[in-house]
């Protein structure tokens, strides 16, 4: 029941509005043919009714949403898995690094700086809420991901390159730290070049996906079918002279069109969310939100190179602490362990749920 009434980022949210002006024109309609139209007005109408009944049952409407649905939902599920994301690249650089370098800090700090950079850069082709946040070079050097100097040479190149020219700052300074023998080891080297170019190239096909949207004239006509049921579902009704409680309700309480017309329109919006994910609805993706995480992580990964003593002093003390009380949750079977009984009770909480 939670799930159902529910208010935050569900359909009632989405829909509230259409569905009030659905019922107002509904009503509307209804009022007119009882009070207003005279007995000849009132047989063309029927006729009208008759017609719509007809034509909203012979339209096309389920092949149409369920190709348009099912096509934008693969594009979404592709397009969330092609992310870049960060923490593995600069979190594996950091751990390549060598301690007590003369220039072991500024070295990480730039690297880290660079690959939010290339991720910002990335996302400010895609995303508009993200656009309007760092509207051009001179805000990202204003938040401290971009220097002066950086930002002149950025400015000689196109939006689309600019993402590549920093991937080939972070190409450069691997080959100095391995050239300098600032490497633990040999293979930190290429192991962070392939982790790179994983990382370009997630950005790209980011920027792919999201260039290459479903094509317009398929959403045009998806939108104009659903919208087409719509008014039609306005005049189609079952009119007769008895004036009985089923007569009163199908007249100004249409529960089946409304159900019907919703449930379609609802399955256009969820289509249409998935066809561009980076809009400013409370359902797309928070590019805004997701930057500052990438951020946060990167900062958790450069103090294991700036400040790593609390955390091994953490890791020693756990060391010569170590407890094995944790292996007394594993019980021989039929017999409860510690945590038997929590777990019970939140299976039949569950439970209850599901029954409600």
């Amino acid at each position: 029941m939670k799930t159902l009434l529910r208010w935050k980022g569900s359909t009632y949210r989405l829909i509230w509005k259409e569905f009030l002006i659905y019922m107002v024109v509904y009503l509307t309609i209804s009022l007119i043919y009882d009070f207003v139209l005279d007995d000849d007005s009132k047989k063309g109408f029927e006729d009208i009714a008759a017609y719509c009944s007809t034509y909203t049952s012979a339209l096309p409407i389920i092949l149409l949403l369920g190709f348009f649905t099912s096509t934008s939902m693969q594009r979404w599920f592709s397009l969330v898995t092609s992310m870049p994301g960060t923490s593995k690249v600069i979190a594996n650089f950091v751990m390549s690094i060598k301690e007590n370098q003369k220039e072991g800090h500024q070295i990480v700090h730039q690297y880290a700086r660079w690959v939010l950079l290339g991720w910002a850069l990335t996302f400010r082709l895609i995303c508009k809420p993200l656009k309007r946040v760092f509207p051009d070079l001179l805000s990202l050097e204003n938040a401290g991901l971009l220097q002066s100097h950086e930002r002149l040479q950025l400015e000689i190149c196109p939006a689309s390159n600019q993402p590549l020219v920093v991937l080939q700052w972070k190409l450069t300074l691997l080959k100095f730290c391995n050239r300098n023998g600032i490497f633990m080891d040999i293979s930190d080297y290429g192991r962070n070049q392939d982790l790179l170019m994983s990382f370009k190239k997630s950005c790209g096909d980011t920027i792919k996906f999201a260039a290459k949207n479903i094509p317009f004239a398929l959403i045009q006509a998806v939108t104009i079918t659903v919208y087409s049921f719509g008014l039609a579902s306005l005049m189609a009704r079952q009119l007769t002279d008895k004036h009985t409680p089923t007569s009163f309700i199908i007249k100004y309480f249409p529960v089946l069109n409304t159900f019907q017309y919703f449930l379609y329109y609802l399955w256009l919006k969820f289509g249409r969310l998935a066809a561009y994910p980076f809009g400013d609805d409370e359902n797309d993706i928070d590019i805004k939100r997701l930057f500052q995480a990438h951020i946060e992580g990167a900062v958790r990964w450069l103090s294991l190179y700036s400040s790593p003593g609390s955390t091994e002093q953490l890791v020693s003390m756990s060391l010569l602490n170590s407890s094995h009380e944790w292996m007394s949750l594993a019980c021989p079977k039929g017999q409860e362990g510690l945590i038997s009984e929590p777990l019970a009770n939140i299976n039949n909480q569950d439970s209850a749920i599901m029954q409600s």
